[in-house]
């Protein structure tokens, strides 16, 4: 589940003559101040082509950027609470965020589109590992290797490097280098026989698996585990599994706590070829730990507007499993221009069992081929996402960030197509 289906989520804004606005920076003629917003939202989006902000869940939306991010303070105006933020992402084929939540549940939100295309290679040769092999990880760059390896795709950055070498199925020992910066294509040897120290931890490692059931063999259905381990705002994987059936498939090193520092931590992903996962961040890591898929979600359909501006409405969206916080939207095809990832929250739905996307070309600054066009179909993808976490939690943990120890999340995905 490597790739982020809600981009990196983050807005900035204002919304000058309408709700009012504080510390948005840039110039400004005479006239009376600015009054102070009551209820504000702090927004941050950086590298975005367009921004665009809705004050309530029914309320016009207007234009906060016509051309570039955005960084201020927003009014929320609407006495639930209830607002939306729009901006676009560039790219081969731009994406088009959306995001519906209520102030209470997110009072900021902040992201930078687009990762460097620029990378860098890693490479290097790996010893002691006396016959078995490694898997070498530089952040979620992972490969297997029994000698030499090659990272060929590493994008400039600091990353905790964790090695981890493997007798059969059963990790032994474990190379960990913290916050080591990579910003040129670099060598970097790896040898298992090399004693502790304080900038490369090399340590001998008890081995846990992690269990899965509820597979549904009958519709070939797949699924892929990982195991990071988390410090700070960097994250780098121990452990990799496929299944096909239910039971253990994925075999990973038990860190000693006298390794850890303080806030480190794990997070368990496993998501099926169906769309169904389960995640879940530990401070420490098990001798052994099972997951059962959540159910399948069967219930909603896809519909799209006969004519005019293209809009897809996804109906019948309840759940049985609980609690809900929110759903997670992803709308492409191959034959269109843009690419939709959209993020509402069950707060924001305020009792609603569907959801219609927003309009947003009549805007100031809108591009058409930012637009859903017809004569091509859209596939539809909505992901309902059921956590005892907060709903700022379950967002951060969708956009790739590092959620929190003790963080759980488990969700399902309808899968369907229209054609506008």
């Amino acid at each position: 589940m490597k790739r982020n289906l809600l981009s990196r989520w983050g807005f900035l804004g204002l919304i000058a003559l309408v709700v009012g606005v504080s510390g948005c920076g840039g110039g400004g003629g005479g006239g009376s101040a600015t009054p102070t917003p009551t209820n504000p939202v702090a927004l941050e989006i950086r590298n975005a082509l367009w921004v665009a902000f809705q004050d309530g869940a029914n309320g016009a939306w207007s234009t906060l950027s016509p051309s570039s991010g955005f960084n201020g303070t927003v009014n929320v105006t609407a006495a639930d609470g209830r607002y939306s933020v729009a901006y676009v992402c560039g790219g081969d084929k731009p994406t088009v965020n959306i995001v519906h939540a209520t102030r209470a549940e997110l009072p900021q939100l902040a992201a930078t589109c687009g990762a460097t295309s620029n990378t860098i290679q890693v490479d290097g040769t790996v010893q002691g590992l006396n016959g078995n092999q490694a898997i070498v990880a530089i952040g979620e760059s992972v490969t297997a290797t029994i000698g030499d390896y090659t990272l060929p795709s590493v994008a400039p950055g600091s990353y905790d490097v964790i090695a981890v070498r493997i007798a059969g199925n059963t990790p032994n020992r474990v190379w960990l280098q913290r916050n080591r910066a990579f910003n040129t294509s670099t060598t970097y040897n790896i040898d298992f026989n090399q004693s502790d120290g304080t900038v490369v931890r090399v340590f001998d490692v008890n081995s846990g698996a992690v269990s899965v059931s509820g597979i549904d063999t009958g519709a070939n259905e797949t699924v892929t585990g990982q195991i990071l381990f988390l410090s700070g705002t960097r994250s780098s994987i121990v452990g990799v599994g496929n299944a096909t059936t239910d039971g253990a498939f994925l075999n990973y090193p038990i860190i000693p706590s006298s390794v850890l520092n303080a806030g480190e931590g794990f997070r368990v992903k496993l998501i099926s070829s169906a769309g169904r996962g389960v995640e879940e961040v530990l401070a420490t890591l098990p001798n052994s730990r099972s997951y059962t898929l959540p159910a399948p979600f069967s219930t909603a359909t896809f519909l799209t507007t006969p004519s005019g501006p293209v809009a897809i409405s996804a109906t019948n969206i309840a759940y049985a499993d609980s609690p809900v916080r929110g759903y997670q939207m992803s709308l492409f095809g191959d034959g269109q221009p843009i690419r939709y990832e959209i993020f509402f929250s069950t707060a924001w739905l305020g009792g609603a069992s569907s959801y219609t996307t927003p309009v947003l070309s009549n805007l100031a600054g809108w591009n058409s081929s930012w637009s859903l066009q017809r004569g091509a179909s859209v596939n539809a993808d909505l992901r309902v996402l059921v956590s005892p976490s907060a709903t700022s939690e379950v967002l951060r943990a969708i956009q790739a960030g590092n959620p929190p120890i003790g963080f759980q999340l488990r969700y399902a995905t309808r899968r369907g197509t229209v054609n506008p």
